[in-house]
């Protein structure tokens, strides 16, 4: 493992992050229409006229959603499919200019406002969201309504409370910045999942499939495990792939944050670790958690009905798709939208599989529990 920076006046990326051997003992398949998504989503953006920079809209297209969303559904019918495209879309972008930056970035407040905005709009798309105003306003209504109109009830429900757990985590997130403090990571273990908006993600591989996982299966303490397995191990390996976007930001800051918000830097702090340490750890905690995945798939799947065996593929393919899109795409080689080719990860893979013991960490060490 190596994190090297250029020397000024040289060639090549700016930030190069050689990551710590992953194991993931199979590979990402990719949807054979992501041109047309793409091409799709394109279209629909940019049919409401949002106010973005060139450098705004290339960090956007550079995001590669029908790439993401392409590898978690890969079989998935292409109408449909460009739905979870389009609110990938803008979601990212919501995350670009209202999470990570723009002045919302700063104001829990206003924020807050927001988010409260489009909730209201995604449970009823037909009425006065209030708060939500702005850029936002139309593309948000116009997702609800087509969600609306191809989810049931209680995958719409599934769908809003999995934005409204993404929106609890952002709030997380200020709060740690306010104070300047990088959290605990028992704390960051369980909360990434949410900052990750991972279950958002997730509600959409249902919705897209028109079939309903029955409650009495989505909600047994097996399958939520082994939900948030999968959603958490994609965010910790977004926080590896993104690692050194996050350096090449923090060289542009006159006054970085003493507050991180990544694996390796919680690890760091927690542990006392040098980078290479904390890489290291950071990847071992993804090897666990890839395995555990597996094995209680593997316990899941025999007794499990269509809708949920369709929905634990989904899972599956979330952990290498995200892992092989993260690697490639430009929302990391190129942090701002205007340096392409400025940070490089490279990352190499294992067969040899790892400890089958739960880490040490108290807030997810019910993903080991045997009676699961």
């Amino acid at each position: 493992m190596t994190v090297g920076v250029r020397p000024t006046g040289s060639s090549g990326p700016v930030i190069r992050v050689d990551l710590p051997p992953r194991y993931c003992p199979w590979p990402a398949v990719r949807h054979p229409d992501e041109v047309p998504l793409a091409l799709g989503t394109r279209a629909w953006i940019d049919g409401f006229a949002i106010p973005l920079s060139a450098q705004q809209r290339t960090r956007m297209r550079g995001n590669d959603c029908p790439g993401f969303y392409g590898r978690i559904m890969p079989a998935a019918p292409t109408e449909r499919l460009q739905l979870a495209v389009d609110w990938c879309t803008l979601m990212f972008l919501f995350d670009d200019v209202q999470c990570d930056e723009g002045p919302a970035s700063t104001d829990p407040h206003q924020f807050a406002g927001m988010a409260a905005g489009i909730l209201r709009t995604l449970e009823t798309p037909y009425g006065d969201p209030g708060t939500l105003r702005g850029m936002f306003d139309a593309p948000v209504r116009d997702l609800a309504e087509r969600t609306r109109a191809c989810a049931t009830p209680v995958q719409a429900r599934r769908s809003v409370e999995g934005h409204r757990a993404w929106f609890f985590g952002v709030l997380w997130e200020f709060a740690h910045r306010k104070v300047g403090r990088t959290p605990s990571l028992n704390d960051y273990a369980h909360m990434r999942q949410h900052t990750a908006a991972g279950a958002a993600t997730t509600a959409f591989t249902e919705i897209i499939d028109g079939e309903e996982v029955p409650s009495r299966e989505m909600d047994a303490p097996a399958v939520r495990a082994l939900t948030e397995i999968a959603i958490t191990t994609a965010a910790f390996d977004d926080d590896l792939f993104s690692y050194g976007k996050e350096l090449w930001q923090a060289t542009r800051t006159p006054a970085p944050s003493p507050c991180r918000l990544n694996l390796p830097d919680v690890l760091r702090a927690e542990r006392n670790l040098n980078l290479e340490q904390a890489l290291e750890q950071a990847a071992e905690l993804c090897n666990r958690l890839t395995l555990r995945f597996l094995q209680l798939r593997d316990q899941i799947l025999p007794g499990a009905s269509r809708p949920l065996r369709r929905y634990i593929d989904h899972l599956t393919h979330l952990i290498p798709g995200n892992l092989e899109w993260g690697l490639q795409a430009g929302r990391y080689t190129n942090p701002d939208g205007g340096h392409p080719g400025a940070v490089a990860t490279k990352a190499t893979f294992t067969e040899t599989a790892p400890s089958t013991a739960p880490p040490p960490i108290p807030s997810i060490a019910w993903w080991w529990t045997p009676t699961l």
